[in-house]
């Protein structure tokens, strides 16, 4: 095959195309088999580099042909990219031929064409095997030569300086050795500088920064070439770019980096970069905060970078800085960037030692001994100016280390605890408590810090604080009886709430001496407990001082899990004794007292404890410390609940109890994830909860084997039961078995629970009441979910205000697929959930005269939950067909019934079809949506059951707590646009009875309305680019007017009249024209008086008198002046009504039509 020659490739040129990445050009298939044809000749002999390079003179050197010349030279690279083996001599023929043209000594125009070709020529050439390294010195001296007087190196693009960048760069890193044996490092740096010297491009300049980065790391450079350096980056600094948003931002934090990186590359900069910094910040009025900001950071990092010997030296110069700062500066964000500062600073001289020890010792010492001085010597002086934040600067120095803290300990507390007993004004007492505050924090995160075990922080503690240990908590503890006295006090709350405030930081001290190990004697802890109960109790709920009080045990509780446990909870439960028998009358007053201390308990003990308990952790624990509180908050709680069973009088307090157990596992659980506990237990054969879980059931059910008047089967096997209050003979409330049902919800949703290790899965295979099993007859005990997959379903249909919530929140198996086929089977239901749906819907229809309300409602959450969650929907029923089946059938059957039947019937079928809806069941929605619609029918059921049904289609898009994602139910988005094609029919049905009702046929008025009741139940979610979509906005409008006329269901008047605000605020072109009638309709509304009053109740009112003031602000140029007159009469009128909020929504309107200009 012959060999393509050169004038082939300059015939075949295209358009150039080289990838931003790698900076390696992209070939077309022709000039591809070009080059492999010319580096075939060349492997075998035919012809050599140099006569190529002869060749491509006449394109090279011709100045007329730019692009020729950079087409010429692509071929060299494409050639060079593809052979290896070239012998030194041609490669320094090439070199030296392409330098001398860089340098181009005589001003040739064809030689500053070509550029980044060259450069790249060179990278490729360096990775080869017969490069020379000396060679580099010709390379680099031919580059530092485009940064000549004639600027050639600025004036090119900003893609050909990244390459020679990026090759100098290669070329100091690789071959540093020889380039300063040949140039020496100042000329090698100065050759650099030149190059950079005009340099903005973000792009290069990330490949400059790790240059200049290395060079002075790694290079042992003399003080101008580093001078020299530090001017040429110094001046970028801070790091601004312009352009996009995220592009830019990126930019900005890389380069940032990198300049950071320069700027703590070497010691010596620390002499030039403070000086820099200090110099800008005492004149940074100027400034932007952001700046300030990004230049205490700066120092902040330099601090933490530089040698310590370089911190020591700057130190003192730093702290003058930093303390006016402090002391002077109104701006938060400096004060916090100074603290950090001066914390880094200390920890710096601290981190490592100087050569000699006594040395470091002195520098370290004076440093914070100096602070420590003039931080007392100016609280000592003026300490309403320069308490609060001195404080915080010894916080930050003392918080470093424990030496740190000792020494400025050791200065201050004395001063502190001697000022403490001279000061009068509350303000001061308070900011001095603040500083000791800050002086123990410091101690308590240096102890956090450590994760010591307790004999190691025990040695800690005997410091420096353990010698003012006595005056320390004396002081404290006044402070606190202060405290007390004055939340004792008959004076008015507002006047108590001041006084209070100033013994706050007192609270909080005492709370962090509780974290140090053994720093308080039992004594000690066991009054200053009794004094915050106190606190706790006798002050008034809503007030600052009852809130120090619970946070001050909270944080005790929390983190001395001992003290809850032998002290506070004891306490609390004997108040709580105290105030039910002193109740005897049960005033509502004292009822609300009982139930405000059982919510504290709550708010004290339902937190995860983050410390372990000194003697281990109780039997039954499922990991090593963080639910000790809890656990002990339950089995006490549980236990007062027997003692109120044993008292008819005393019901009431079991159930405010089980709602104090409700609120605290929603707490503990819900900070579970915050507290980052484990879900993996420690122990997989105790499950999450268990000894709550069955012991609240065991006070709520029983087992039963004789049927009693409540039961509605005549079977005869065993059954779960409301268990009875003893001594009584009366069963629990309902109020009390459903919140046992909430509880076992949260418990059965849990995110404790696994899949191996699910408290839910192993109660619905044996039985938790086990009181009542004698023998082993009954198949390991009776399943906990018999109610509810069992033919003869709801023994007792009040035992599912229980039973069903386990089921509702039972998280499915990891691996499962959508329709939870694995879990089903689990449980026990799979293929029998239709039947369960079935069999639930019989008895809710037969036992409509034997459940209370609340019962019904929860049966209906457990049917939702079968075909939401289980997807029952799907499943063959025993008689044959499918649920939907089984559902048209009742419908089609119920012709002859009764219209509470009916009402009922269409009350399930609004449930189901909710259910149907939220998982987006396919097989499901259309039918009983349609079905739905049906029940809204004047000429079919009565107009109450058309009203009812009407006000049901509220519920399709409502926000469930059982329908939701909680209860791991996929909610599907989608169903509100497939929704809103299924109500096409409706808008229909409504146009045809408002003809209707215009031609005054008969009594379809009602008709109408509840079409109407029943849109706005569907609009009322939707948003309105939706619903434009299926109706045009004059239809839309005319629909919300006539909505806000709707008789006999107030919130259905209160939605339209919303969405009539929403479309004159997002569309007034469409609404302008409906002006007339828009106000006609809300005067109609608003107009209450004793000889005609409103048909709308207060909300409407209100949300009448708000469209109007929305249409004065839109429209009221445009208002006729009758018109205008007559809003003003009717204004009057509502600014008259028997309402607070009516007549200042009424006000406001006023207002609005006063300032609309003429």
């Amino acid at each position: 095959m012959a060999t393509c020659s050169v004038q082939e490739w300059m015939d075949a040129r295209g358009e150039e195309n080289i990838s931003p990445n790698d900076s390696t050009y992209h070939y077309s298939e022709r000039e591809i088999i070009i080059a492999e044809s010319l580096s075939n000749a060349i492997r075998e002999g035919k012809t050599t580099i140099s006569l190529l390079l002869q060749d491509l003179k006449i394109y090279i050197d011709n100045g007329d042909d730019l692009i020729g010349i950079s087409t010429a030279l692509k071929l060299l690279l494409a050639i060079f990219e593809r052979i290896q083996d070239i012998s030194e001599q041609e490669l320094h023929f090439v070199i030296d031929y392409f330098a001398v043209r860089i340098g181009n000594e005589d001003n040739h125009p064809a030689y500053d064409a070509g550029l980044r070709e060259i450069i790249l020529l060179f990278k490729r050439i360096s990775e080869m095997n017969a490069f020379n390294p000396s060679e580099s010195s010709l390379i680099i001296k031919s580059i530092f030569t485009l940064a000549d007087e004639k600027h050639r190196f600025k004036d090119l693009s900003n893609a050909v300086r990244q390459e020679v960048y990026t090759v100098v760069s290669y070329f100091f890193r690789q071959n540093s050795h020889i380039l300063r044996k040949d140039f020496g490092t100042d000329k090698l740096v100065a050759g650099l500088l030149e190059l950079a010297t005009f340099e903005k491009k973000a792009s290069c300049l990330l490949i400059v920064f790790p240059l200049i980065s290395h060079i002075s790391q790694f290079w042992n450079l003399g003080k101008p070439q580093l001078e020299s350096l530090f001017t040429s980056f110094i001046r970028y600094f801070p790091i601004k770019i312009g352009g996009l948003q995220n592009e830019s931002l990126r930019l900005s934090l890389e380069m940032s980096n990198f300049l950071t990186e320069c700027i703590v590359s070497n010691n010596f900069y620390a002499s030039l970069a403070f000086p820099h910094f200090i110099q800008i910040l005492q004149d940074h009025s100027s400034m932007s905060a952001t700046t300030t900001h990004e230049i205490f950071i700066m120092i902040n990092t330099c601090v933490k970078r530089y040698s310590r010997e370089v911190v020591a030296a700057w130190s003192t110069n730093l702290w003058n800085l930093l303390k006016f700062e402090v002391w002077n500066s109104e701006n938060e964000d400096y004060v916090e960037d100074c603290l950090l500062i001066l914390k880094s600073i200390t920890t710096s001289l601290e981190r490592e030692k100087f050569s000699h020890y006594e040395t470091h010792e002195d520098t370290f010492t004076k440093f914070v001994t100096e602070i420590s001085n003039q931080c007392r010597d100016r609280m000592v002086d003026s300490p309403q100016k320069f308490l609060l934040s001195s404080g915080r600067i010894i916080h930050s120095v003392a918080s470093s280390s424990k030496h740190a803290f000792d020494l400025v300990t050791t200065t201050i507390l004395p001063s502190l605890l001697a000022l403490s007993k001279d000061m009068k004004l509350g303000s001061e007492r308070m900011m001095l408590l603040r500083v000791l505050h800050y002086l123990l924090r410091a101690f308590v995160e240096l102890l956090d810090q450590k994760d010591m075990t307790s004999n190691q922080a025990m040695i800690e503690t005997k410091g420096a604080l353990a010698k003012f240990q006595e005056g320390l908590v004396e002081m404290l503890s006044n402070a606190v009886v202060e405290f007390k006295r004055i939340s004792l006090e008959t004076s008015p709350v507002g006047d108590l709430e001041n006084d209070a405030i100033c013994f706050i930081p007192a609270l909080e001290s005492l709370a962090l001496l509780f974290r140090i190990p053994c720093y308080l004697t039992r004594v000690e802890e066991g009054m200053i407990v009794q004094e915050l109960i106190q606190i706790l109790v006798k002050s008034p709920r809503d007030g600052v001082i009852h809130t120090e009080g619970l946070h001050a045990l909270k944080n005790i509780s929390i983190h001395r899990p001992t003290v809850f446990l032998d002290m506070i909870l004891p306490s609390l439960l004997d108040e709580l004794s105290g105030l039910i028998a002193f109740d005897s009358k049960k005033e509502f007053s004292e009822i609300q007292d009982i139930n405000s201390l059982l919510n504290d308990i709550v708010d004290i003990a339902c937190h995860p404890c983050l410390k372990e308990l000194d003697t281990g952790f109780p039997k039954g624990a499922t990991s090593p410390y963080w639910h000790r509180n809890f656990d002990c908050f339950v089995s006490h709680l549980l236990q007062k609940i027997d003692i109120f069973f044993l008292n008819k009088d005393h019901i009431c307090y079991a159930t405010a109890t089980v709602v104090a157990l409700l609120k605290g596992l929603n707490i503990f659980d819900g900070e579970l994830n915050s507290t980052h506990v484990k879900t993996a237990t420690s122990d997989p054969c105790i499950l999450p909860y268990e000894f709550f879980w069955s012991q609240i059931l065991k006070k709520s059910l029983t087992l039963n084997q004789n049927l009693g008047e409540n039961s509605v089967s005549d079977s005869k096997k065993q059954y779960l039961d409301i268990r009875q209050i003893p001594n009584e003979g009366d069963f629990l409330e309902d109020s009390f078995l459903h919140l046992v049902g909430n509880i076992l919800l949260i418990i059965s949703r849990s995110k404790l629970n696994t899949s191996d290790n699910n408290i839910v899965f192993k109660f619905y295979n044996q039985s938790l009441l086990l009181e009542k099993i004698e023998t082993k007859d009954f198949v390991e005990g009776l399943p906990m979910h018999q109610d509810v997959i069992e033919p003869d379903f709801m023994e007792i249909p009040r035992v599912s205000l229980v039973s069903i919530y386990p089921l509702v929140g039972v998280q499915p198996l990891a691996d499962d697929d959508k329709y939870l086929t694995k879990t089903k089977i689990r449980l026990g239901i799979n293929q029998n959930a239709g039947n369960l749906a079935k069999n639930t819907i019989l008895r809710l229809l037969n036992l409509d005269e034997r459940i209370n309300s609340r019962t019904r409602i929860t049966i209906l959450y457990y049917l939702q939950i079968l075909i939401a969650k289980f997807h029952c929907s799907r499943d063959e029923l025993k008689e044959g067909g499918k649920l939907l089946d089984f559902i048209e059938s009742l419908v089609r059957d119920s012709h002859h019934k009764s219209p509470q039947y009916i009402q009922k019937l269409y009350q399930i079928i609004a449930y189901l079809t909710t259910a149907s809806f939220a998982c987006y069941d396919l097989k499901m929605m259309r039918p009983v949506f349609r079905i739905l619609c049906d029940g809204l029918d004047p000429e079919k059921h009565d107009s109450k059951t058309c009203t009812l049904v009407a006000q049901s289609f509220r519920l399709i898009l409502a926000k469930s707590r059982i329908l939701s994602e909680d209860n791991y139910v996929q909610v599907r988005s989608l169903r509100k646009g497939y929704l809103l094609e299924l109500t096409k029919p409706l808008f229909t049905q409504y146009r045809l009875h408002s003809k209707l009702v215009t031609q005054n046929i008969g009594c379809q008025h009602k008709g109408k309305d509840s079409y109407l009741i029943a849109l706005i139940g569907i609009l009322r979610s939707m948003e309105l680019p939706l619903l434009l979509n299926v109706i045009s906005i004059e239809e839309l409008v005319a629909l919300t007017l006539d909505g806000t006329n709707v008789s006999n269901d107030d919130w259905a008047k209160a939605e339209y009249i919303k969405l009539l605000r929403i479309l004159i605020r997002e569309q007034p072109e469409n609404t302008e024209k409906h002006i007339d009638i828009i106000i006609e309709r809300m005067i109609e509304r608003t107009h209450n008086t004793l000889e005609r009053p409103s048909d709308a109740n207060v909300e409407c009112r209100i949300l009448a008198l708000e469209v109007l003031r929305l249409v004065i602000e839109k429209f009221g140029l445009s208002l006729m002046p009758f018109r205008k007159v007559a809003l003003m009469i009717e204004l009057a009128v509502a600014k008259d009504d028997c309402h607070a909020g009516v007549r200042q929504a009424a006000a406001q309107c006023s207002l609005a039509l006063i300032y609309v200009k003429v």
